[in-house]
This record gives C-alpha cells, structure tokens and sequence, in this order.
C-alpha cells in the first residue's frame, strides 16, 4: 500500500496528480478559486493535460461549471470528495482501525501496544514497507493470547497489504524503547 501519495498509486498520471492537487485545495481553502497555472504546477500536469482532466471532473459534477483557462472550484459538498479525502489521511484510518480491531481481538488489553514503521509513519509507498507492532501481554493473559495477537497481524497484513510484523516484549520499557519516540501508542499502561 502506498501511504504516502494514495491517490496517485490509484489514478496514475495527470488525473491523480490533479485529483490529488483538487483535494488537497479544497482541505486547506475549500470552495476558492483556484487558477489553473497554479493548480498545474500542484499537480505537476502540462496545461493541455490538466484541461482534459478538468473536463472529465465538471462531467462528473466535481467541479462548478467553467471555461477552458477559467480558475476552478471544486464542488465542495460533493460525495466523491469526501471519499477521496478518507484516502488521503490513510494513516489516520489506520489507526482507527487497529484500535477497533485491538479491542475486539484482544481481550484482555495489552499492557501495552504501538506501532511504529514505515506504515505507522505514513510513509510506506511499497508493499514491502513493514507496520511494526510492539506489544505486551497482560498481566494474567490466557494461553491464546499472544497467538490471537499474531493472527491480528496476519488479518492486518492480509488487509493492509504490507507485511504486520509482531513484537511481543516482556514490559512496556522495553516496548517503548523497541518501537521508539515517535511510536504510535494504541494501548498506553493504565496509572
């Protein structure tokens, strides 16, 4: 999985680059012009390109109605944006996501789990990039436990598409000095 440019592993070429320009304006400023040559050196897309993009864009109702040359704005409330937005905080998501399925697997709470890693980061642009997950048991965990821990992993492997690697530590000093200061904590240690 490409984290760090999704939209463009998805669309290649000038459109993803120009839905990915698109949706990045419309975060920061939302429905405002915004001039073609601007948004072609964003999108890094030679004008007549872009203007072909554009074109599909106002066909599918994404962008309000103009002229070849003319600023564009985007259609702000359109349903397409707000999916393509979920796909450009995929990191965000992922953290969702593994709290959820945490919770639902792993009964008892770990004592602590993090990620870390080129996934965790949000900087994973090949499949081989790892999610590092670092975990400790609880207290008075179950036999299963660390076996329902690993098929987590494999489920989020299967799901993410890059390799979950598990690393089971006997305290949560160890863990955080294993996964590091910058460390994704899913499950903090109670005080």
């Amino acid at each position: 999985m490409n984290f760090g440019t999704p939209l463009t592993a998805l669309f290649p070429g000038a459109s993803g680059r120009t839905v990915t320009a698109l949706a990045a304006h419309r975060e920061t400023a939302g429905g405002d012009a915004l001039g073609v040559e601007r948004l072609a050196r964003e999108a890094s897309v030679a004008a007549t390109q872009l203007e072909t993009v554009l074109f599909r864009l106002g066909l599918l109702g994404m962008l309000m109605p103009r002229r070849r040359g003319e600023e564009v704005r985007v259609v702000e409330g359109h349903l397409v944006w707000d999916a393509l937005t979920r796909l450009t905080d995929l990191r965000g998501h992922l953290v969702d996501e593994v709290r959820r399925r945490v919770a639902e697997s792993l009964d008892p709470a770990p004592a602590r789990l993090a990620l870390f890693g080129k996934v965790a980061e949000g900087t994973a642009a090949h499949p081989a990039d790892l999610l590092e997950i670092v975990a400790v048991a609880p207290e008075h965990a179950p036999g299963d436990w660390p076996t329902r821990l690993d098929t987590l992993a494999r489920e989020l492997s299967r799901d993410l598409g890059n390799l979950v690697r598990v690393h089971l530590v006997a305290d949560p000093d160890e863990a955080r000095h294993r996964a590091g200061p910058d460390a994704v904590v899913i499950v903090a240690p109670q005080a």
